[in-house]
């Protein structure tokens, strides 16, 4: 990791140092207050506690030209409080990271994971192909965020973490993940609702991943970024969000707790996660932030990736991590 990261990482430490964000009693850790617990470990963030209202309203959604078939999931809005602050990765869990979990735990490397359909424009099987996160059919280093990764990978990344530490690692909810990706904010976009600096701020569609993948399929009318680079990008490429974090738009779509549910009119308003209980559907889970390979309007905090069975591997989805303060 290049030697700016901690440097971004203590201005937006800096910027939560007000009163409003004094230490929290139970946990001696302030907002804005980045550690890790091991060597093997992702930096974490303190989130603070407070509300927000999740999802788009149909305002957003219009201007920003998101089809009916993903607006109608990011509704109806709801008033969210989190009771408790908690820590949240500054990061996706990269390459590196997920390969050192696999070597201790001793885990299989699957033969499979959901490549690119350009035909169908969907990821697709990969019969014949070995694609996994070692060889995802682009290139990746171990700064790269780890790809090819299913829910329950990712689920069962943050119960060795718990196991190492001693302290409780998991998956956000849904809520946790949009309110720490909002960072604060209330616009479309942690900058603000503007689409035209997106570019420069998260790794989504470029001429060069749509020159790799498009096989002649168009791309009328929306926003290309002129990037001759394809694919993912390390980590930490861009600049945080005003809480200190990164990638959450773009780069590789994020897998969260919850089980996969139409709409918001359920959904809990303490920020715990969707279950079956509360008209979540358990055989498929979410994903939230799009990816590399998303067009502009696929890449803001509400938006809600399609449902996956959790043993699934896209190619475009990985892991990001919550750490609750003891």
């Amino acid at each position: 990791m290049s030697s700016r990261f901690p440097i971004l990482l203590a201005a937006a430490a800096l910027a939560l140092s007000s009163p409003a964000f004094a230490a929290d009693a139970a946990t001696g850790k302030k907002p804005g207050e980045t550690f890790q617990d091991c060597a093997e470990c992702q930096t974490m963030v303190v989130v603070p506690a407070g509300s927000f209202t999740m999802g788009s309203s149909p305002e957003e959604r219009a201007r920003e030209g998101v089809p009916d078939t993903f607006g109608s999931h990011e509704g109806p809005q709801v008033k969210i409080t989190i009771s408790r602050p908690f820590a949240f990765a500054t990061t996706e869990t990269t390459r590196g990271q997920w390969a050192r979990f696999v070597k201790a735990t001793n885990r299989p490397i699957p033969v499979k994971c959901f490549d690119y359909n350009p035909a169908e424009d969907t990821w697709g099987g990969t019969e014949g192909k070995v694609v996994n996160w070692q060889n995802t059919g682009f290139e990746q280093t171990d700064d790269h965020p780890a790809a090819c990764i299913s829910w329950q990978d990712a689920t069962d990344y943050a119960a060795w973490l718990a196991k190492i530490t001693g302290h409780k690692y998991r998956l956000a909810s849904e809520a946790e993940w949009e309110y720490a990706a909002r960072g604060g904010t209330t616009t479309a976009r942690p900058w603000g609702d503007s689409v035209t600096p997106i570019c420069n701020k998260a790794r989504i569609m470029t001429s060069g991943t749509f020159e790799a993948i498009s096989k002649g399929e168009s791309w009328t009318g929306e926003l290309l970024c002129a990037d001759p680079e394809s694919y993912t990008k390390p980590v930490a490429s861009y600049e945080a969000n005003p809480w200190g974090i990164y990638d959450t738009l773009g780069n590789l779509w994020e897998w969260v707790a919850d089980c996969a549910a139409p709409d918001h009119s359920k959904l809990p308003t303490d920020g715990s996660p969707q279950t079956a209980a509360n008209g979540g559907e358990c055989e498929h889970r979410l994903t939230k932030g799009g990816a590399f390979h998303s067009r502009v309007w696929l890449a803001r905090p509400a938006t809600r990736g399609d449902g996956q069975e959790p043993v699934n591997r896209p190619v475009a989805s990985g892991i990001r991590v919550v750490r609750e303060l003891d």
